[in-house]
């Protein structure tokens, strides 16, 4: 029986989420568009984190995304109901919390973006820290009375989720990991490195990302595609790096990750890893799409912040792992690459 339902807007974040309730046997899913929402269900999950896919559309996208998915679920019947939100609240907050709430009806909404093992925190109904130039004021965003307890530790958050009764839980990966604790205790969704032979595709160019793949060129090859096109041969390795770059040529970033990721499908499906490491939310989604994959089996955290996935594809099963364009530090894709 489904016990645990997380709505989010993103894949990435529904990936964040969801690995908090990881391990303990139990089937955790994470469903990549509504349109795959029957298949996950199919499959008995204890715990389901949907992706709208609705953070960069326009809001009437994302309600009727939001509508679709409540259409096939009666959250009525579920016990614990989460709405994912991006911890800077990025996205239609208040349209899809208000649709939400519509169709569960609760006792009461509690809002808890905060995230301290990111240096983000909430005090006095405003969510503030690392990446957040200017505090954000949290009422603002709902079209109805919300609680918004402060929160500048874990413990904040287990207290504040320890709440009876009816509540639509409103946050990002810090409530997740706060609810799991409440629910299953302690929990560990440790899993180890990734194995080998492992392909690492980097659509993102953010700074960060940028920093950390700089340090790889010592421990792997790594193969340039600029503007996401092949410029040669791709070798077999161990680990292998696959970099969209900027030719200078101008070319549309829609036109340049659809390249990308048909390059990164291409040579999956010729390399035959056994695992995949994305960066960047749209990266992972373009590739899971060439791949035909819709739902993902969350098994484990390789570290904060990346969450690890099994697949089935045409050469077996594969370990998918994503990371978000500005996460970790300038070390973290070297401490995946040595295994550490």
């Amino acid at each position: 029986m489904l016990q645990v339902l997380i709505i989010a807007d993103d894949l990435t974040g529904a990936l964040d989420s969801a690995v908090a309730f990881a391990g303990g046997g139990r089937r955790v899913l994470v469903a990549r568009g509504v349109s795959f929402l029957a298949e996950a269900l199919e499959r008995a999950p204890e715990v389901l984190s949907v992706n709208l896919a609705s953070r960069e559309g326009d809001a009437a996208t994302a309600r009727t995304r939001m509508d679709a998915c409540l259409g096939q679920i009666d959250v009525d019947k579920v016990p614990v109901v989460m709405k994912k939100v991006d911890s800077r609240l990025k996205g239609h907050v208040g349209v899809e919390c208000a649709a939400l709430a519509d169709a569960m009806a609760p006792e009461r909404i509690v809002v808890l973006p905060a995230v301290p093992q990111m240096g983000r925190v909430q005090v006095d109904g405003a969510v503030s820290g690392d990446g957040i130039d200017a505090p954000i004021a949290l009422a603002p965003l709902f079209d109805r009375p919300v609680t918004i307890p402060d929160a500048t530790t874990d413990a904040h958050l287990d207290d504040a989720v320890r709440v009876e009764g009816r509540v639509l839980w409103v946050g990002a990966r810090g409530l997740g990991f706060a609810l799991a604790r409440r629910l299953y205790g302690r929990v560990t969704a440790g899993g180890g490195g990734l194995s080998r032979p492992l392909v690492i595709a980097v659509g993102s160019r953010d700074p960060i990302t940028l920093r950390q793949v700089d340090v790889l060129h010592d421990l792997a090859p790594v193969t340039a595609l600029p503007d996401g096109r092949v410029a040669g041969i791709i070798e077999r390795e161990p680990v292998g790096i696959l970099q969209m770059t900027d030719s200078g040529a101008g070319r549309a970033p829609a036109d340049a990750a659809r390249d990308f990721a048909e390059a990164v499908v291409s040579h999956l499906r010729a390399a035959r890893p056994a695992a995949l490491l994305a960066t960047g939310g749209e990266t992972a989604q373009a590739i899971l799409d060439r791949l035909d994959i819709g739902v993902l089996d969350v098994v484990a955290e390789l570290a904060p912040g990346l969450p690890i996935s099994t697949v089935r594809v045409p050469w077996g099963m594969l370990q998918i792992a994503t990371k978000s364009g500005g996460f970790g530090g300038p070390l973290l894709m070297e401490q995946i690459v040595r295994g550490r």
